[in-house]
């Protein structure tokens, strides 16, 4: 054999070790940080046992909210207001009913101010009745 050849040769068995090597040392890398993701969840785990345990959980606990707000489609605007569509558009235009709250090319209405025309509606008829 000639000495380049060896030259090669070695140069390829250096070259593989190197690899070699490398491919250690990235694979404990990697074990390592596995290894420290575990052990700080398991000390999580641990810290929110240990907190239920002794009742020191100092993070309130949140209640869903309620909307304070209920919204009335245009059918459910009329079936609670017992008027058609044209009747109750009719209303507004006149400034006799609730003006609705348009998003994008949808009305909604308040219930409660529904509610309160409706009230208002029966008060007058009693009131007319008398």
């Amino acid at each position: 054999m000639s000495r380049k050849s060896e030259r090669r040769k070695a140069q390829a068995r250096q070259a593989q070790e190197q690899a070699r090597a490398q491919a250690e040392v990235q694979a404990r890398e990697k074990a390592r940080a596995q290894a420290e993701l575990q052990r700080q969840e398991e000390a999580k785990k641990a810290r929110q046992e240990t907190r239920k345990r002794n009742g020191t959980d100092k993070r309130p606990k949140l209640k869903p909210i309620k909307p304070t707000i209920q919204w009335l489609t245009t059918q459910e605007t009329m079936t609670l207001a017992q008027t058609s569509r044209t009747t109750m558009y009719k209303k507004i235009k006149a400034g006799e009913f609730p003006q609705p709250i348009k998003i994008g090319k949808k009305s909604l209405w308040v219930k409660s101010e529904i509610n309160d025309w409706i009230k208002e509606q029966q008060q007058t008829l009693t009131e007319y009745q008398q």
